[in-house]
């Protein structure tokens, strides 16, 4: 009995060695086909350079048009009041409309003016019969005291008489004036051409109470109008000089394009400290009424072109905390790392005020995929178009 038992421990262990021998060979087969390769089967594949598309960073003249946020006002902004103290008695236009200059807007109840002046104009008449009066009466006494009949006490009466009925008459003749001009504010007229907004008081109020000024309506100017913007400090030196010289383009509120052109006619002396930004004017013909004080716009300032500028696709551009950088492809094909100051988006175009002198193959394609130092393989005509295309915009420029 105990011999079978020795039987079957030494089948169990040939067993086992069995099949470590198996995983063994097994083992150094597959290393055998890595190492060497396999029937049927394929080597891994070898990683070559990356691919890239460049574009040359070219020199150019560039279009400058810059876009702010405007604020349309009336050049003209007339409150309308009642300037005498009297009852409303017509309105004689309607709410909104468009107005001449000189236009009857308003009338006050007349007769209680009319009848002040015809008051006045008695008493102008009176003064001066009186005044009349007294001139004939220096001239007689004037005769006596040559013949010595009266006095120079006498004489002087006459005179101080005469004296004093000529400036009641000039005080009469300026109180008809006063008189007229009260009736004359009695109906109001537009005093320029524009938008009158609603009527602000009904008619039959009583209005120019308590010696105030009652606003009856708000007339604004249509044509031409100011629009005011602001530009950041930077941006706003081309204007220092001659800023008529700098024309507007308007934008409305739904993208569309405003027939006329403005131009800037005002450039404010100081810049805003709390926001750094220069306020400027621009005067803007409007003879359809299509600009509203109060509508904002976008403006479009063409300043000066720049002649020498460095462009280059926007997508090239990439930016990171420190600030923006470009991947240029250098000499062996080399990727390196260049920090830029990006200027203003022109189409689709980057400018580039720092970092590039022109001529530098940057990546605009396959940027992902490399990093500073990778040699990568630039695709097929890419940087040759693109030097091309850069050797026509400079020679444009």
């Amino acid at each position: 009995m105990s011999a079978r038992r020795d039987e079957g421990s030494r089948s169990a262990i040939g067993a086992g060695r069995a099949r470590a021998g198996r995983g063994l060979a097994a083992a150094t087969v597959l290393a055998a086909c890595l190492g060497l390769g396999c029937p049927g089967g394929e080597a891994p594949a070898v990683r070559g350079p990356a691919q890239v598309q460049v574009e040359v960073a070219s020199v150019t003249s560039l279009a400058d048009r810059r876009e702010y946020v405007g604020n349309v006002r009336a050049v003209d902004r007339v409150e309308i009041r009642a300037r005498v103290r009297g009852y409303l008695v017509g309105q004689l236009f309607e709410d909104g409309a468009r107005v001449e200059k000189g236009a009857l807007l308003f009338r006050i109840d007349p007769v209680p003016f009319e009848v002040a002046l015809a008051e006045a104009k008695g008493q102008l008449a009176r003064a001066r019969a009186e005044a009349d009066r007294a001139e004939r009466d220096l001239a007689r006494t004037e005769a006596l005291f040559e013949s010595g009949v009266v006095s120079d006490e006498r004489i002087d009466e006459r005179r101080s008489t005469r004296d004093e009925t000529a400036a009641a008459v000039d005080a009469a003749r300026a109180a008809v004036k006063a008189a007229e001009l009260e009736l004359s504010y009695a109906a109001i007229r537009a005093p320029v051409a524009g938008r009158i907004g609603r009527a602000l008081v009904d008619v039959g109020n009583l209005v120019g109470e308590s010696n105030q000024d009652t606003i009856l309506a708000v007339l604004v100017q249509e044509d031409p109008v100011h629009v005011y913007f602001a530009a950041p400090e930077g941006e706003a030196v081309p204007l220092l000089g001659e800023p008529a010289a700098i024309p507007v383009e308007i934008r409305l509120g739904d993208g569309s394009r405003y027939a006329n052109e403005g131009v800037v006619d005002y450039v404010e002396p100081t810049v805003d400290a709390t926001r750094g930004t220069l306020a400027l004017r621009a005067r803007v013909p409007n003879p359809e009424g299509v600009l509203r004080p109060g509508q904002f716009v976008r403006v479009v300032a063409e300043f000066p072109d720049v002649p020498k500028a460095i462009v280059v696709a926007q997508r090239a551009v990439l930016d990171e905390q420190g600030g923006s950088y470009v991947l240029i492809v250098g000499a062996e094909d080399k990727v390196e790392r260049r920090p830029v100051r990006p200027g203003r988006m022109v189409e689709g175009r980057q400018e580039i005020l720092e970092g590039l002198v022109g001529g530098e193959r940057v990546v605009v394609d396959g940027v992902q995929g490399v990093r500073p130092g990778d040699v990568v393989a630039v695709e097929s005509g890419t940087g040759k178009a693109a030097e091309a295309a850069s050797g026509e915009s400079s020679a444009d420029g």
